[in-house]
C-alpha cells in the first residue's frame, strides 16, 4: 500500500497538476489528505524511463506536510484467478499522504514542487489519473 501512495504522487506530481489554479477542498473530512497518482508515461513499459520518473519525484516527500511518500511500478502480483478490476496498465504510481488538507494546498502551491512537476516530471508523461480522499477528524 505504501508503494501505491508513493507511485500515485509521482504521478500527479509529473502530470503538472498544478497548472491550474488550487481550488479549495470541501467536506466534512478534516483528517489527513491522501494523494494517489497512476501515470502512463511517454516511453511505455521502459524501465529506465520509470525509475527516471520515481527518483526525480523523491525530493517532494521532504516538502512540509508531507507525512509518507511512496513511488513505483505495477507490483505483477500473481493471484489465483484473473481479476477485471486490477489495472497494470500504468507505469508508475505515487501516494502522498498529508497532514491536512491544509498542507495539501500548501504542497500543491509550494515553489520547489511546482518546480519539479512542471519542468521535470510533466515531459515525461503521456496521461495520468488522481484519485484524492480526506480522513474524517479522529477523535
Amino acid at each position: 500500500m505504501k508503494l501505491f501512495y508513493g507511485l500515485a504522487l509521482a504521478a500527479w506530481l509529473a502530470a503538472g497538476c498544478c497548472s491550474q489554479p488550487v481550488q479549495p477542498l470541501t467536506g466534512e473530512a478534516g483528517g489527513r489528505m491522501h494523494h494517489v497518482a497512476v501515470v502512463w508515461l511517454k516511453q511505455p513499459g521502459d524501465p529506465q524511463a520509470r525509475q527516471r520518473y520515481i527518483e526525480a519525484s523523491r525530493p517532494l516527500a521532504r516538502l512540509p506536510g508531507v507525512v509518507a511518500y511512496d513511488a513505483g511500478t505495477p507490483a505483477a502480483v500473481r493471484r489465483g484467478r484473473a481479476n477485471a478490476a486490477l489495472d497494470e496498465s500504468y507505469d508508475v504510481a505515487v501516494s502522498a499522504v498529508f497532514e491536512s488538507r491544509q498542507a495539501y494546498q500548501q504542497f500543491l502551491q509550494d515553489p520547489e514542487y511546482l518546480r519539479v512537476a512542471q519542468q521535470v516530471l510533466r515531459p515525461l508523461v503521456e496521461k495520468y489519473k488522481l484519485y484524492e480522499f480526506a480522513e474524517p477528524d479522529r477523535p
